[in-house]
Order: structure tokens, then sequence, then C-alpha cells
């Protein structure tokens, strides 16, 4: 197979997501309903968190979770600088503070040791982030937030999958949140999900997901429903459709296929750089498995003569789609003015961020694409070279 282009994402549709969306619009009903339930329950059952609720986004699940649990003005969650933005997002909706840790530089999670130094007496949740999908160090954070009696959210958004000494992401700690966003392991488009084991959080979030109303739509208008409802608290307009579950719930039928490709192809990756000394390659699980949502590699700065960004001209001249994760919040004009942050007191995670590039990696690759990118980073590293 000749290739001479692979993009940096490719989904993977097939008639039977085709045929589970049309049902759904054929059936009338398109919002919140059985389909959601249904993912809902599916998501449960692979994760082993007893409870879960869908929601528009992981955003929005951040958001009502930690909204849920009473965080809000005077104080401080302690999370990551290097995320997206959704991470920080969700504790400033509340009127929180976040306070930021900087990252292990080869894995780029956060360490238990390093969000100890940061607890106060403010100090009221840990919220860090599984980068890259490599699983956090949650036996050191579940005892940090048993030691101080803190609450202990952990944001999945690209570990569902992952797991940590034999346990799935998302049956640890008070509470996880996953992304169906479009090109994540799983994708309903759009959306998210809560998962935890504390069924009065889980009542509380659906609550708040839909305006805080007594009941749903589907308790008002299918068969036997009432008209009538109350506002129990100021909610939001958060709830997941039937026609996102839908999706969800087709993919999710082939998402160990997915993963188990996934996995394949980051092996293919890390066997055919391996012998590069000038690419830094991703961190390896040490304590269980890795969901594998995107493939980092980083050029060394001292054995290559050519820039980060540089580099990533080079792969685009080769027609190979990449990206960057993350530009950290430090770097954010927002981030940087509300906050006072400065990448001066994040010198890891200022680091890394010089020269981490996201490569193609998704189930539907081929292994003579993944060999294309391969010689193409082989290529640039050989004539670029100290």
């Amino acid at each position: 197979m000749k290739v001479n282009a692979v993009p940096f994402f490719r989904h993977s549709f097939t008639q039977r997501d085709l045929k589970e969306v049309s049902d759904t619009i054929k059936s009338g009903w398109l919002t919140t309903g059985k389909k959601t339930i249904r993912f809902e329950q599916n998501i449960a059952e692979y994760t082993g968190a007893p409870y879960t609720v869908a929601l528009s986004s992981c955003t929005a699940a951040l958001h009502l979770l930690l909204r849920a649990v009473g965080i809000g003005p005077g104080d401080e969650v302690i999370t990551t600088p290097y995320t997206f933005a959704s991470t920080s997002e969700a504790i400033l909706y509340n009127g929180a503070r976040p306070v930021y840790c900087d990252v292990n530089y080869d894995t780029l999670n956060i360490d238990p040791e390093e969000a100890a130094k940061k607890i106060t007496i403010k100090t009221k949740a840990l919220l860090p982030v599984h980068i890259a999908g490599l699983p956090l160090d949650m036996s050191g954070f579940l005892k940090l937030a048993r030691d101080h009696k803190i609450k202990l959210f952990d944001d999945a958004a690209h570990a569902l999958g992952a797991e940590f000494k034999g346990c799935k992401i998302g049956s640890l700690g008070d509470g996880s949140t996953f992304s169906f966003y479009a090109i994540k392991n799983l994708s309903t488009g759009e959306g998210g999900m809560v998962a935890t084991r504390h069924k009065k959080l889980a009542d509380k979030v659906r609550l708040l997901s839909l305006h805080a109303m007594s009941k749903g739509a589907w308790n008002r208008y299918d068969k036997g429903g009432s008209w009538r409802y109350d506002l129990l608290d100021l909610g939001f307009k958060y709830n997941m459709s039937d026609l996102h579950a839908s999706l969800g719930l087709s993919q999710f039928e082939r998402f160990e296929k997915f993963q188990e490709k996934r996995r394949r192809a980051a092996e293919r990756y890390l066997k055919n750089l391996s012998h590069l000394d000038a690419i830094k390659l991703p961190a390896q699980c040490e304590n269980g498995r890795h969901a594998w949502h995107i493939f980092i590699i980083r050029p060394r700065p001292r054995m290559l003569n050519i820039t980060r960004d540089e580099f990533i001209v080079k792969l685009g001249e080769n027609r190979i789609g990449t990206s960057v994760h993350f530009i950290p919040l430090f770097l954010q004009k927002y981030y940087r003015n509300a906050l006072k942050l400065s990448s001066r007191d994040y010198p890891r995670a200022a680091r890394a961020f010089r020269e981490v590039i996201t490569i193609p990696l998704y189930p539907s690759i081929k292994p003579a694409e993944i060999d294309y990118v391969c010689e193409v980073i082989e290529k640039i590293c050989r004539r670029h070279k100290r």
C-alpha cells in the first residue's frame, strides 16, 4: 500500500451507526429518553461505576460534579495547568479558585506529592487529569484525599478504557468525567458523562442537568405522564439527547475492538521509533492500561537543529496531520491576566509544551500509514541532527 498522506484523525462509522441514529429519528423521540438511559447503563457496567449521568459535554460534567458537592466562592480545587480549558473553566464557573501543580515531565500528569504541597484549609477537592489516556497514580491521590478529607474527582476525558491496578478509570475516587467529543475513543459527536459511586451525587448532577426540574421530558410527555413540574434548584441545560446517545450505543458495541486497534497502533509506533534517540516517546503505563487516546512524541531540542514548530511544518509538508496537546493555561491570555499565571512557576510543563507533537492515532489508521509517519519522522531527525 502506497501512502503519501495521513490525516490527523479519521472517523470509524458503519452502517450500524447510521441505522441506530436513523431509528432514533424515526422513533419520534430525540431528546433524553430510553437510549440515553441505555447508554448510561453501558458505561456504568463497563467502568464499574454504580451510577452514571449522560450530559452534553465533559465540560458540563465537570461543572456539575463540583456544583453538586457545593464547591463555590472561597474554595480551592487543585488541578493541572497542562490541560484543555474545560478543567479550569468548571472550577471558575462555580466561583472557586483553581490551584495549579507543575506536571511530571515524563508523564505530563500531576503527581500526588506535588498536589500535597498545594493543600490549604481552603482546599475542597483534587481534580487531576489523565493526559493522553495515561492513568494517574490513583492510589496516591486516593490516600491524599482520605488523609485531608477532601473530594477526589478525576478528569477522564482521555481515559475511557484506561485501568489502574486492575480497576477501570471511572470506578475510583468520588467521581470521574468522560468526554464523547468527535475524536474521542468513543464518540457521540458531542457529549460527556459523570461516573460516581455516590447515589446522592449522581441524583444531584441529574437534577441540575435539566434546569433542576422535578420531571424530565420523558416523565412529562410519555404515555401517562403529567405536564406539571417544579423547579427545585437553579439548574442548567446540560442533558444528553437520545440522538447523541444512539451513536454512542452503536459505537460502544465496538469499543473494545477500537481500543485493541489503538493499542496495536501505539505498539507499532513505539517499536518503529524506539531506535531514534532524538525522539522522546510517551511514558509507558506501569500500573495498569493506557487508553491511548492520543500519541505524543517529543523531538529532543538538544539533538536537533530545528524547533518543535519547525518539526510540525516538516510533517505537514509530507501531508501528515498533527496537533499539540496542550497549550498550557499559563500561556493563555485570560488565565495570565485573571489568575496571574506565569510559565516561570511551572517549568516542567513549560518545557514539555515546547517539545510535544501529537501524531495520528485512531482505530482506522493502517500499519502502512503508521510506517509512513515513522519514516518521515526518522528522515526529519536524520536531516536535522546536530
